[in-house]
């Protein structure tokens, strides 16, 4: 069975300075207590019980099931009481095996062993009274001696109660941070762990919004160049251009999407204008575009511009179509965007490879927008985003 607390190494080694000090310093109560005659045997037996206490402090049954963690306590506990009979009254190291206790056990199991250490120190202390009253008849004072005798006992359990009480809630509140501080420490790795996550999707859907279409399309023209090489040279030299300057693409549009990101004055409608400029090079496909945006934290305008940007390669790649449209407006609560082409369109409900629609779908869900694609074989697509402001 688990304890209540995972022990750590050094919150051992806490718990056993703590009882060598503890220790330490009963001994030289021990050895300055003037007034009372130290015989050999108390001296040997009080040394017997501390050298007991010592030892203990070396084993922590925490671990252990639950009755090898109360015969361990019970055995503390009475080295105490046993102490206190040779002569030495110092409850110390009784108080500390009671919080030792808040340690060890369960709520049910700690309050039945608190009951019981309560009843034998109590009883402890009724018979030592009971036992110096017989011997020291000065004692008596102006009341009967029974009556003195439970007067001091009731005070005794009164001061015991609030000193037990104060050490268990004491040790509860250690035992309620060493929790809190091992979620937070949980709780940390998770969020490390989902961190690393999030980077690896990032990582992957940044690439593909950069690069993903210019590097299929290099791959495409080397293969020509590789399959032309022997029977069509000419050809295949003119693949090898065009993949050379696929190549330049690539580096530039790398170096244009960092600035784009780092870019401190980042200006979200003039980005998503230079895109579309960049579609009218492209002679069979006529665009048209609508763009007033406010501005906006650098982090929505960056994954915003990727979402459009990934809209407008998925029309040159895979729709075939002949015009395109971008709307991009809004209102007092929402951004509004719609891009929408006359091609061959597709069914929305098929999955399909890559991290094309995927990245878009993602880059919304982190703005809290919505995406919804109207789309049939033959009839174009329309793709709608909402973002909240």
């Amino acid at each position: 069975m688990n304890p209540v607390l995972d022990f750590s190494p050094t919150f051992r080694k806490t718990l056993r300075y703590i009882e060598w000090l503890l220790v330490s310093a009963l001994l030289l109560v021990y050895g300055l207590d003037s007034q009372s005659n130290h015989s050999l045997v108390g001296f040997l037996g009080i040394l017997a019980c501390l050298s007991g206490f010592v030892g203990l402090s070396w084993i922590l049954p925490s671990y252990r099931p639950v009755w090898q963690r109360q015969i361990y306590l019970l055995f503390g506990v009475l080295l105490a009481l046993l102490i206190r009979l040779l002569g030495l009254d110092w409850n110390l190291l009784l108080y500390f095996y009671i919080a030792k206790s808040c340690f060890l056990l369960e709520r049910k199991s700690l309050s039945v062993t608190l009951v019981g250490i309560t009843l034998l120190d109590v009883l402890l202390y009724y018979w030592t009274l009971l036992q110096r009253f017989q011997n020291s008849p000065s004692w008596i004072l102006n009341l009967p001696g029974s009556q003195q005798i439970w007067q001091w006992t009731l005070a005794y359990i009164v001061t015991h109660i609030a000193i037990l009480a104060f050490v268990v809630y004491l040790s509860l509140v250690v035992i309620t941070e060493q929790k809190s501080r091992h979620r937070a420490e949980a709780l940390a790795q998770q969020v490390e762990t989902l961190a690393a996550a999030l980077e690896r999707t990032r990582i992957a859907r940044d690439i593909h919004d950069s690069l993903g279409h210019l590097l299929t399309n290099l791959n495409a023209r080397l293969a020509v160049a590789q399959a032309l090489r022997d029977r069509d040279p000419i050809e295949a030299s003119q693949a090898v251009d065009m993949a050379k300057l696929l190549a330049s693409q690539s580096m530039a549009e790398v170096k244009r999407s960092l600035q784009i990101i780092r870019r401190a004055d980042f200006d979200l409608n003039q980005a998503l204008t230079a895109l579309m400029e960049q579609l009218r090079y492209n002679q069979d496909l006529s665009v048209q575009w609508d763009i007033n945006l406010p501005p906006l934290p650098l982090s929505t305008s960056h994954h915003v511009y990727c979402i459009v940007k990934e809209g407008l390669i998925n029309i040159q790649k895979h729709s075939h179509a002949s015009e395109a449209h971008l709307q991009c407006q809004f209102t007092a609560q929402e951004l509004c965007l719609e891009l929408e082409d006359n091609g061959q369109g597709f069914d929305p409900t098929c999955s399909y490879d890559g991290f094309g629609l995927k990245g878009m779908e993602e880059r919304v869900q982190l703005l809290g927008g919505k995406l919804t694609i109207n789309s049939a074989l033959g009839l174009g697509t329309k793709i709608q985003i909402t973002i909240p402001l």
